[in-house]
């Protein structure tokens, strides 16, 4: 076989393959956003809005996200240490319900931020439903 065709076969296969996982994502998200000292009772000082479609026939238990924080105006991360994030949410999500998910950040910052964070590379890593059963993104295909 030819280097061509084989290279051919491979670009075949290997996209059907991503086409048939991205066209099984069980959810839809908003783009997510950083709010600072808000009304909700999930954060005092810094949290990550976003709204959340559970796409399922599934009922879902728990959300881990993943994302990176950078500082408004330097574009840098802000933090002394890592500025990647991985942070589970439980949470009730029936099958078709759409919700505000709010995840807080206040046990990371040890600083209020006087500006919203930069959000990057936000994605859901694992979804857990009530059955048991999960759901995973560990490379960031999905990721915003």
């Amino acid at each position: 076989m030819s280097k061509k065709l084989l290279g051919f076969v491979l670009v075949v296969l290997l996209s059907s393959c991503v086409n048939s996982f991205l066209e099984n994502a069980p959810f839809i998200i908003s783009k997510p956003i950083c709010v600072l000292e808000g009304s909700y009772f999930e954060y005092t000082y810094a949290g990550i809005q976003f709204d959340f479609l559970n796409k399922s026939n599934k009922s879902i238990s728990s959300i881990t996200v993943s994302f990176l924080l950078y500082d408004a105006k330097t574009q840098t991360n802000p933090f002394m240490g890592s500025n990647v994030f991985e942070i589970t949410k439980l949470t009730f999500i029936s099958p078709d319900e759409n919700k505000e998910i709010i995840l807080s950040l206040d046990k990371f910052i040890y600083i209020a931020p006087s500006e919203p964070y930069l959000i990057d590379h936000f994605y859901i890593k694992k979804i857990e439903y009530t059955d048991g059963s999960t759901w995973e993104d560990k490379h960031g295909v999905f990721s915003i």
